[in-house]
């Protein structure tokens, strides 16, 4: 079975990035990006929730504001959770793998990007449905 599993979204900051650490201290910032879309003569927006972990989410809290124009790269997740009411939700979430600063005309500025091994989302944060740590594992295994 073939799988791939690979996102790049241009957009700007739709908040600050907000940093917080697991319990075992490992840290990961959260934000969000608008990306237009043009459809004929009308222009729509999308809104991706992202998280960038260790050394890469640092650097895009310490640097990155609401407002400011990226480029992610990454991968989709798929998560779900049950609220304290007992009601099932889930969502697709973007895991970012490198993050591009750009300057507000759209260049490049800064490349904040750290090796996959260093960005991987720890196991626990996979949850049902995380299937590009999944895959990962399993090509790992299957290679030795």
């Amino acid at each position: 079975m073939v799988s791939f599993n690979r996102v790049v979204l241009a957009g700007n900051l739709t908040r600050d990035p907000e940093l917080r650490f697991t319990q075992e201290g490992v840290p990961v910032a959260n934000f969000s990006i608008a990306v237009n879309r043009v459809r004929s003569k009308r222009e729509a927006v999308d809104f991706f929730n992202v998280s960038a972990w260790r050394e890469l989410g640092e650097r895009v809290a310490n640097y990155k504001k609401k407002g400011d124009p990226i480029v992610v790269e990454g991968r989709l997740q798929y998560r779900t959770w049950q609220t304290p009411d007992g009601t099932k939700r889930s969502t697709v979430d973007v895991v970012a793998d490198n993050v591009q600063f750009l300057n507000r005309s759209g260049d490049p500025q800064q490349q904040a990007e750290a090796p996959t091994s260093v960005n991987e989302a720890p196991a626990e944060t996979a949850g049902a449905g995380g299937w590009g740590l999944a895959a990962k594992q399993a090509a790992a295994s299957e290679n030795g």
